[in-house]
């Protein structure tokens, strides 16, 4: 055979693979912070970066915050994996737990705890009333080598970039400022990126803007790390919650985190050994089929 022939038969391969290239996906959200969910637990799947970047972007693909993808789990009910809009990989979102929890109670309805294994632990999850579901997110973290940080500093309350920064880790990094009024947009797009970017933060950080308004409720709006702001972000309201109770900026052990879109409510008691726990509603928006083409361009349509 020729290498001209050989080419040929080479390319012709990388067609077939490609035109084999199907998803189905589901479309849901938690307070508003959307993602494309994927099973892969029947059906071996193969993503690139590229990919991911293409199924989440809002003008040509499906549009979401980030992508999920459920797999077999050897111990637990599935594994998660969870993907960026810019293809990076995301340690935890408590959100897209709630949301892969609640299709894993919906395949079994006697379930009412399911246990999902992520990349920095497994989390457990709880059917609750009212199409709620509790997640137990974790013990979260204030160690500067736990944030992590680039040099030593004492994470509750440093200057940068002319604001008082608060660090928490729960599961992900979190700088969170507070702030007196309504944070506007250009505060968003202008201090979020500078932050998550800036050289202290090694592995970049999700950056919240927090408005206490009582002693039970914080108003938030948040620039989540490779994605730019989303609608909420249900590991940030771990952390603008414990920050608050752990430098007693609010009394209460019970606080409701307000986002644009929507409100999750966050249990903890200032344990350093006890989990938060995270309770809010999820959505399903719609589900349907990707198909990649030769040029690795994305075909889908949409059932309800």
């Amino acid at each position: 055979m020729t290498l001209l022939m050989l080419a040929e038969q080479s390319l012709n391969n990388k067609i077939q693979n490609k035109m084999h290239k199907e998803l189905d996906f589901i479309k849901m959200n938690g307070a508003g912070n959307d993602f494309v969910i994927i099973d892969a637990r029947k059906k071996t799947i193969e993503l690139l970066p590229n990919d991911c970047k293409d199924i989440c972007d809002r003008e040509f693909g499906i549009g979401c915050d980030q992508l999920v993808i459920i797999e077999e789990s050897a111990n637990f009910d599935c594994y998660m994996s969870i993907y960026n809009q810019d293809g990076s990989t995301a340690e935890a979102c408590g959100n897209a737990t709630r949301c892969v929890a609640s299709l894993l109670f919906e395949e079994n309805l006697s379930l009412s705890k399911v246990i999902i294994e992520t990349i920095v632990g497994a989390l457990e999850c709880f059917k609750e009333p009212n199409s709620m579901i509790a997640v137990k997110m974790g013990k979260v973290k204030f160690g500067w080598q736990d944030i992590p940080l680039a040099i030593e500093q004492n994470t509750q309350g440093f200057d940068l970039l002319g604001q008082k920064i608060y660090c928490a880790n729960i599961g992900n990094p979190h700088a969170v400022i507070f702030v007196d009024q309504k944070v506007h947009d250009n505060e968003i797009y202008n201090l979020g990126p500078q932050i998550e970017n800036y050289t202290l933060f090694p592995k970049k950080t999700n950056v919240e803007f927090a408005q206490i308004t009582s002693e039970m409720h914080i108003s938030a709006r948040v620039w989540e790390r490779g994605v730019g702001e989303t609608k909420a972000c249900g590991s940030g309201a771990c952390a603008i919650a414990a920050i608050a109770i752990k430098n007693k900026l609010v009394k209460s052990e019970k606080v409701m985190i307000s986002y644009p879109g929507g409100d999750i409510i966050i249990d903890w008691n200032g344990d350093m050994d006890r989990p938060l726990v995270m309770t809010g509603d999820c959505e399903k928006e719609f589900q349907g089929h990707i198909c990649f083409d030769i040029h690795n361009k994305i075909n889908f349509n949409f059932k309800k």
